[in-house]
């Protein structure tokens, strides 16, 4: 049976009202990411997806190599879910999910043999390795060598990722440090899996269930889990639950922790960072979860910093195109995308964007180096320990 078959009710909801397709706020520009950097065509906005999932579940489409290289360009962001002109009266949520019946088409196209050779990659090199950079196991922890981290589960623990292990290791040691200097003990795990996000995303569910269920047995005992990666959070608290069950932890992203922290008075920083910045919202973090307001509180509180806000900006904010497998399957559009976040950013004078996801983060990087940018980039964990002493 496909898995597509599951959301055949939120496929007919569609009213195919064109609201993903032009916000019917017109001051804010642009709604689809992949729309405006590929092919054009009505099948990249959500309308179009739906329509083809129809066909699909109806038999008058079949599943098709080119269909599956024309799904890989979503960045699965939920910038459509967000406009959406269908609202549930009684929960209050859009009437279609456009992200979740794309990877359910994935999913589909994934066991059928004819998903595109970036994907198929992805999952073999986190099925033997554990992670998708083609890195060693072995060199996970290679971080955090000094840090003199336990590597057992205590009450709190710290679920560090592959980006941050691996790619963005800046971000991991600022974690690390933040919580050491709040005298929170805190343990990481010896033998940490993909969390799995990167592959639910690109239709690799029975592997994405393997390494949820390696993950939750090997933090079995802690009360809470602290993430400072967006896609890590998002994918235990809520992805985490369809293959495990009701998670036996608290999930906490770190700027939820820090905000907290702050307003009861238990964190104070106190080294100057004299810089203009604006706050990019990752969409994991963002119109996955709805967090907003914490990350910005963080910021403020940080002596010297002026923050500005991006137009447009938190639940309209622009993805920063390396969502949903796109880094890995078109990269050039991944970096177009995060370059019109530059122009966003640029508009309102800032001097750097800041982000709360380790994989933002990389991508709009290499925007500012395809673009010869002078704007800096940094996670929201530097700066907090920067100012913090560290």
């Amino acid at each position: 049976m496909l898995n597509l078959e599951a959301l055949r009710m939120d496929v007919y909801k569609c009213a195919r009202c064109g609201c993903c397709r032009s916000k019917y706020d017109q001051n804010v520009r642009g709604v689809c990411p992949s729309y405006w950097h590929s092919s054009g065509f009505e099948t990249n906005y959500s309308r179009g997806i739906v329509l083809v999932a129809r066909g699909i579940l109806e038999g008058a489409l079949n599943y098709s190599k080119s269909l599956a290289e024309h799904l890989a360009t979503c960045t699965t962001c939920m910038n459509c879910v967000q406009q959406c002109g269908g609202m549930n009266l009684t929960t209050g949520e859009p009437m279609t999910n456009t992200p979740r019946i794309v990877e359910a088409m994935r999913a589909d196209i994934m066991e059928l043999g004819l998903a595109i050779e970036p994907h198929t990659t992805l999952a073999s090199r986190t099925e033997k390795d554990h992670n998708p950079y083609n890195e060693r196991h072995e060199a996970r922890l290679n971080w955090a060598e000094k840090l003199d981290i336990p590597n057992n589960v205590m009450d709190t623990m710290f679920f560090v990722g592959c980006t941050q292990s691996y790619r963005r290791t800046e971000a991991a040691i600022a974690t690390a440090k933040i919580l050491q200097k709040l005298n929170i003990p805190f343990g990481i795990l010896s033998d940490e899996w993909c969390c799995g996000s990167p592959l639910l995303r690109t239709g690799s569910r029975k592997l994405t269930g393997e390494l949820a269920r390696h993950n939750v047995e090997a933090l079995k005992g802690a009360k809470r889990v602290v993430f400072s990666c967006a896609g890590c959070f998002r994918q235990f608290k809520e992805d985490y639950p369809q293959f495990v069950g009701e998670l036996p932890f608290e999930t906490l992203h770190i700027s939820q922790l820090l905000s907290d922290l702050i307003k009861e008075g238990e964190l104070k920083m106190t080294e100057p960072i004299a810089q203009k910045v604006t706050y990019h919202d990752p969409c994991h973090l963002g119109r996955h979860l709805k967090i907003y307001y914490e990350p910005r509180e963080v910021l403020r509180a940080i002596p010297g910093i002026e923050l500005v806000e991006m137009y447009p900006a938190k639940e309209n904010a622009w993805c920063c195109g390396g969502g949903g497998g796109v880094k890995v399957s078109y990269p050039k559009m991944a970096v177009e995308i995060a370059s019109d976040k530059l122009l966003h950013a640029k508009e309102v004078g800032a001097t750097a964007i800041v982000s709360a996801c380790p994989f933002c983060k990389t991508n709009i990087l290499d925007a500012v180096k395809a673009t010869n940018s002078d704007l800096e980039v940094y996670d929201i964990t530097e700066l907090v320990a920067k100012s913090m002493g560290e």
